[in-house]
């Protein structure tokens, strides 16, 4: 049993962990693992084989953490605290990215239909149970406009923030691009602090901008930044395209891509539609676009190569991960670790952002919140939920129908054709 809050009063526990990537940003930031787990074995071999990586300033990754392969629905408060060795409140922070497949344009966003969308829930319920002060979510910037199971846009979030509510949590959320705090990606996400009682945590002010010099800030950084560190590549690195494939990429100037053979128009979450990215040639003169899960349809030209994909420790540096962090798996499984991380970078502004609120914050009587209410969204977050709506009614029940349209179109075709 720990004697003094004093002693754990940075220490945090971390559900969702994936390849670490929001954990070594936070202990970067001055914060300290004491539990960490997800239910991909391959993302807990990635945990455990960076225990000890330095992270700057004497201090170690994962030094005094217990990692464990658990499905986030069989965890108990009693058997985390247990294992970390801590009491019920002694980690003030519970922090994790739900899975976020089923909300994301990259996947085929189920929302709450998939059963991923409802580990949210868990993430939840594991919040309360652990008594944790402050908690800290990422995930895909659709679940801002997507539909709950009322099938209004923007409910699956106030769905959340109500369920943290009633667990004794305000919420404040925000929209950060990854390229804004130093990371050669253009990457939007959603984030949302929960609070017990107090102020609303801040969010980290931006160092780098889109605009060169706007406000005094630093430019964003181009892809190129990030494969300087990468050094040279191995021979089993190297994967050039093939067949068509190679003719399409062939005539593709650096900054665009093709449409995703084979892949159905889908309305999404939010009710936007629109067809799977496929291919893509980057241009290493800009920040990337959002490595995702499936990066190896990111291509690149190079000097030495000529065109080929970008491989997995290409993809690990534009998410900022250092050279030597090791991502255990196949490539196609490390790709998936990669590109569903947090950018440490991102991670680590986050940290400090909310770090000196919250050993300022001096909330050591209740843990019982009184708002009656989640917080409004910040404006330019409500705006992009009410556009969504309006958007929905105007055109949402002609979306949908579009597809079965086009199938009959082509059946008729064919019909009228003999067959053919």
């Amino acid at each position: 049993m720990v004697d003094s809050m004093e002693r754990h009063d940075l220490r945090y526990i971390s559900l969702f962990s994936g390849g670490g990537g929001l954990d070594l940003g936070l202990e970067m930031a001055g914060w300290k693992n004491a539990y960490a787990s997800d239910n991909d074995p391959f993302a807990v071999e990635t945990l455990k084989a960076n225990t000890g990586h330095s992270i700057g300033k004497g201090k170690r990754a994962f030094e005094d953490s217990f990692i464990e392969c658990a499905d986030v629905r069989s965890l108990t408060a009693k058997s985390i605290l247990s294992k970390a060795g801590l009491s019920r409140g002694d980690a003030p922070l519970l922090a994790g990215g739900p899975p976020c497949q089923s909300w994301s344009s990259a996947g085929r966003q189920l929302g709450f239909d998939d059963p991923r969308g409802r580990l949210l829930e868990e993430f939840v319920r594991l919040a309360n149970e652990l008594d944790t002060r402050w908690l800290l979510m990422e995930n895909v910037r659709g679940l801002l406009t997507a539909r709950g199971p009322d099938g209004i846009p923007g409910s699956a979030l106030d769905h959340v923030r109500r369920d943290l509510l009633n667990a004794g949590f305000q919420t404040t959320v925000s929209l950060l691009n990854a390229a804004d705090f130093g990371v050669p990606q253009r990457r939007v996400r959603l984030l949302v602090i929960g609070y017990r009682s107090g102020d609303p945590p801040p969010f980290p002010q931006p160092t780098h901008s889109k605009v060169n010099g706007s406000s005094g800030l630093l430019s964003w950084l181009p892809l190129s930044s990030a494969l300087t560190s990468v050094g040279k590549l191995a021979p089993i690195e190297i994967i050039r395209p093939s067949g068509k494939m190679a003719i399409d990429l062939e005539s593709i100037a650096p900054g665009s891509g093709v449409k995703s053979q084979g892949k159905a128009e889908r309305t999404r979450p939010g009710g936007h539609w629109g067809y799977k990215q496929g291919a893509f040639v980057t241009d290493p003169t800009q920040s990337a676009r959002t490595v995702t899960a499936s990066a190896q349809q990111d291509w690149i030209r190079d000097k030495v190569h000529g065109l080929r994909r970008l491989c997995p420790r290409e993809c690990a540096a534009i998410q900022s991960f250092p050279p030597s962090w090791e991502f255990k798996g196949s490539m196609q499984v490390q790709y998936r670790l990669i590109g569903n991380a947090v950018p440490p970078r991102l991670a680590q502004a986050i940290g400090q952002a909310i770090l000196p609120h919250i050993r300022n914050t001096n909330d050591r009587e209740g843990h019982v919140t009184s708002f009656k209410e989640p917080l409004p969204l910040p404006p330019r977050l409500a705006y992009h939920v009410s556009y969504t709506k309006r958007e929905e009614a105007s055109n949402g029940q002609s979306r949908r129908e579009a597809p079965q349209r086009r199938t009959s179109r082509t059946a008729n075709s064919r019909s009228a054709n003999g067959g053919a």
